[in-house]
């Protein structure tokens, strides 16, 4: 049981952290890609 619960833990940490990360980077690459788009489009 022990063990079970040990393996159990150990993979919902890593989906979690999977998860997070993904989200973490679609959330900064749409805001760069935002602030990006805004600055190209101001006159130089």
């Amino acid at each position: 049981l022990e063990s079970n619960l040990e393996s159990n833990l150990e993979s919902n940490m890593e989906s979690n952290l999977e998860s997070n990360l993904g989200s973490y980077l679609a959330s900064n690459f749409e805001s760069n890609f935002e602030s990006n788009l805004e600055s190209n489009l101001e006159p130089n």
